[in-house]
Order: structure tokens, then C-alpha cells, then sequence
């Protein structure tokens, strides 16, 4: 019987609706430090880990040198050091692909809910004052999608569903990439490609779409946040180490960003010192943030936990797992 160590907690399988395969015994665990987890798994065969925690460092690795597979659920797997990984044999696989609608979703939604001013308004509602905020919001003016210059920092997956939905909206999307994508595809996609200061210079909106890599770690700094035109907006449902939070933050008080929607932060969860979370009372209207659930939902949960038991059975049966990031 295959022995797994899930750090992926039941409730999120239960939740899922995803059943477990009754011939594996699969083992979870809530490791609170490094010893917690390498102890956990000194019996284990697999390794499952969510995208987002724990970390999976080189400590934790040297010691953990019979696991025959880290599969993490999710794209990401930037929480695992896939370098010393790979110098140890052991292979290290994502699920990637399977949360990109339910992101591009969320991000077109939290666009919207910015231009909308939809929280702000919520808030003032509910504390009474409904014809002042009404007049406010009118004064100030209401944005939508479609007419709106969007640029997409990243094309994979995500970017690509996003660009598509946004097309539909009327809106005109740019993007950088590090690979400029065939002139096909951008035709396809209606889309144009800009260099990264074009288009943080000339969007209304610019949304993050990349990867957490030594490249992409900082890409938006305070550099790049002062480039962007007065009043434009900012959706990060990337990795939070991608932009400098504490520039973020100042430029959300000076108003330059006219308002950010914020999935992830640097580090998760956010201490009560993040800079995101000790904004002016103005500020704090700019800005709407949410715990990492940009690609959570109970379907796209479901895929996920799907396939990385598949890619874990394909292992267990002595076949090569697919999506290995560390060959």
C-alpha cells in the first residue's frame, strides 16, 4: 500500500467532492516547522503539498531524499526549491492549466468591481449614507471595461483566458511577455504586443499574470508603479513577491494608482506590518485585497486534486509523471 503525505488538509478534498483512493494510505499533517514535516514524512513515499505552503526547502529536502515525487496542486511551485530538488533526484511536478479560467475570471471581476467603485460603494450604503455616496460616485465618474486600454503583464494560460473575455468586453488589450507570442496568436487573441514601460505607461488598467522566478521576482517596483498614468489600476492575482508592496502603498496614498485589487501577498498570510494593511482611510478605499482565492473555486478545486492523484497513480504504477518541472 503507497504511502502518501498530504499537507493538502481532507476538508479541501471533502469539500471538493474528490474521493480518495481507498488503496493508498494517505497520511495528512499540519507541520508547523521544518522538523514537523521532515518527521512526517520519514515513512511516506509521496509527497502532496498545495502551491501556496509549505515550504519546501533544502533542509527539508536533504532529509526527505526517499521521496519518490513532490506533487504540488496547483501551477505554482515556487514554495519548493526545485534546483535542490533535481540535484537529489527527486522529481517535483505541478498541476498546471487547471485554474486559469476561474483567475481570468476573478481578475475581470475584480477590474470591474474597481472601476464600479463596488466596495466603496457597499460600505457607505450600509453605514447610511446612500445619497452621498451616490452623488460621489456620480461626480467622480464610473469607468467600465469596454473603451478601456488593458495590459496584460504575462501570457500563459491565465493571460490568454483573460485577454479572450476582455476582447469580448470591448476593451483593447496589450500585453508583454518575456516570448513575444507568433503574430497569429495575437491576431487570433486580438491582442498587441508592448514593451513592459509602453505598456505600463499607457493602460488604464494593468492586470499580473507571471510566474514567481528569479526574473520575475520585484518586476514591479516603485520604477515601474511611477510609469503607470495617474488613476490607473492594478490587479495582482500573480505571486506577491512580483511587486514592491511598500511603493504600492505609497502610491495608493498619493493616488497615482487610482485603486488595486490584491490576491497575494509577500510573505502569506500578510503580517499585521504589511504595509498593504496600514493604509489612510482614503487609501483603504483604493485598495481591496483577498486571501489567495483567485483560482479556488470548488470546480477548479476539484480538477486540480484530480489530476495531481492521477499524476501521483502514475508514479505509484512505475510510470514517468507528467508535469515534472525539474527534470
Amino acid at each position: 500500500m503507497a504511502i502518501v503525505i498530504s499537507a493538502m488538509p481532507k476538508w479541501r478534498f471533502d469539500t471538493s467532492q474528490v474521493v480518495l483512493p481507498k488503496d493508498w494510505d494517505i497520511r495528512f499533517i499540519t507541520p508547523s516547522n521544518d522538523e514537523e514535516l521532515i518527521m512526517a514524512c520519514k515513512e511516506g513515499e509521496y509527497l502532496l503539498v498545495p502551491a501556496s505552503n509549505p515550504a519546501i526547502n533544502a533542509n527539508i529536502l536533504n532529509n526527505i531524499t526517499h521521496i519518490k515525487l513532490i506533487q504540488s496542486v496547483g501551477a505554482g511551485f515556487d514554495r519548493i526549491d526545485t534546483h535542490t530538488a533535481a540535484a537529489l533526484k527527486i522529481p517535483v511536478a505541478n498541476v498546471p492549466g487547471q485554474n486559469a479560467k476561474s483567475v481570468a475570471e476573478f481578475t475581470v471581476g475584480m477590474m470591474i468591481a474597481l472601476q464600479r467603485q463596488i466596495v466603496v460603494a457597499d460600505g457607505e450604503v450600509k453605514a447610511g449614507r446612500y445619497g452621498e455616496v451616490r452623488r460621489t460616485l456620480f461626480q467622480q465618474g464610473l469607468r467600465e471595461i469596454e473603451g478601456s486600454k488593458i495590459g496584460l503583464v504575462g501570457l500563459g494560460s491565465i493571460g490568454r483566458h483573460a485577454a479572450k473575455i476582455l476582447h469580448v468586453l470591448g476593451a483593447a488589450v496589450s500585453y508583454y511577455d518575456s516570448r513575444r507570442q507568433p503574430l497569429a496568436d495575437e491576431e487570433q487573441l486580438q491582442i498587441t504586443f508592448s514593451p513592459l514601460d509602453a505598456l505600463l505607461a499607457q493602460s488604464d488598467i494593468v492586470s499580473l499574470h507571471v510566474p514567481l522566478t528569479d526574473a520575475t521576482r520585484g518586476l514591479i517596483g516603485r520604477r515601474e508603479l511611477e510609469l503607470m498614468s495617474p488613476g490607473s489600476l492594478l490587479i495582482n492575482t500573480a505571486r506577491g513577491e512580483v511587486i514592491n508592496q511598500q511603493a504600492l502603498a505609497e502610491l495608493l496614498e498619493s493616488g497615482h494608482i487610482g485603486g488595486a485589487a490584491i490576491d497575494v501577498f509577500a510573505p502569506e498570510p500578510p503580517g499585521p506590518e504589511n504595509p498593504l494593511l496600514n493604509l489612510s482611510a482614503p487609501a483603504r478605499k483604493r485598495l481591496v485585497v483577498t486571501p489567495h482565492i483567485a483560482g479556488v473555486t470548488v470546480l477548479t478545486m476539484s480538477k486540480m486534486l484530480q489530476a495531481a492523484l492521477e499524476n501521483l497513480a502514475r508514479a505509484m504504477r512505475g510510470e514517468p509523471p507528467q508535469n515534472v518541472i525539474n527534470r
